[in-house]
């Protein structure tokens, strides 16, 4: 409920956090964007646009505030921080993780994981915190097809990036099946800036490399009746790549070709 109650405060950019009772400590963020200041017992600990806290967590007897710190662009999300209160001891300040991504976060009874995104062709960045050690990296988890739905997942409407249908397992693997030796080809650009819709039961979705729209882009085509994918892309000065061939593609997934490949004409 404290923590609760300092990120509500938080909100307000041009008011410093005062929460004298959190265990003992002062706790305040002063200052107004781009410049606030995390301070604890009047020692500042860390600077940043934007510093917002997340919750407020118990790990080994300890309690550990997770918070998170931003600069304010829109490039990367904010990075998060803990800030312990070791019983006897001095507060301390671990990170912020030093990662341009979403990290989610999850308590065990003896450590934070931290975890990007399962991201298709990259797989998953962890950190963990311990009381003892602070943040530490423990590598990249490879990516696994995590989504069992198959192609249910239409029905679910549980797509919204295409770049998901990489992660429900039996689409990947037709697609993998389709592709074959491109597929990774495919992959890179599928998981790029865009994004998809629903028509119908249908599911279609569209790509760029990011800084290369119009250059390198993808399209993706999952039909819920014929329970198939269709998959097109184009590399830099290359002509567009079509699997299976046209002629096989359904009506509706064909007229969603035309009108991405007019953009070339």
């Amino acid at each position: 409920m404290l923590a609760m109650a300092i990120l509500v405060a938080g909100s307000e950019a041009a008011k410093a956090i005062d929460v004298e009772s959190l265990f003992g400590h002062s706790v305040r963020i002063e200052g107004e964007y781009p410049g606030r200041a995390l301070k604890i017992d009047g020692r500042e600990l860390h600077r940043n646009a934007i510093l917002l806290f997340d919750e407020l967590a118990i790990v080994n007897g300890v309690p550990a505030l997770i918070g998170s710190s931003g600069d304010g662009g829109n490039a990367c999300d904010g990075s998060p921080f803990v800030v312990s209160f070791p019983p006897g001891g001095k507060p301390r300040f671990d990170g912020p993780i030093e990662a341009c991504a979403y990290i989610q976060h999850e308590v065990f009874p003896d450590k934070i994981v931290f975890s990007t995104n399962n991201i298709p062709g990259q797989g998953r960045e962890q950190w963990s915190w311990t009381v003892a050690d602070g943040l530490k990296e423990m590598g990249i988890v490879p990516f696994v097809a995590e989504d069992k739905a198959g192609w249910q997942a239409l029905r679910e409407r549980s797509f919204q990036h295409p770049s998901d249908a990489l992660k429900n397992a039996e689409i990947a693997g037709a697609l993998q099946s389709l592709l074959g030796p491109d597929f990774e080809t495919f992959q890179d650009i599928i998981t790029g800036t865009g994004g998809g819709e629903f028509k119908s039961d249908d599911y279609v979705g569209a790509t760029c490399t990011p800084h290369m729209c119009r250059e390198v882009e993808a399209l993706l085509f999952l039909s819920a009746k014929d329970r198939q994918a269709f998959a097109a892309w184009k590399l830099y000065e290359k002509k567009i790549v079509v699997r299976p061939h046209v002629d096989q593609w359904p009506e509706k997934a064909k007229q969603e070709l035309w009108a991405w490949a007019e953009k070339w004409k």
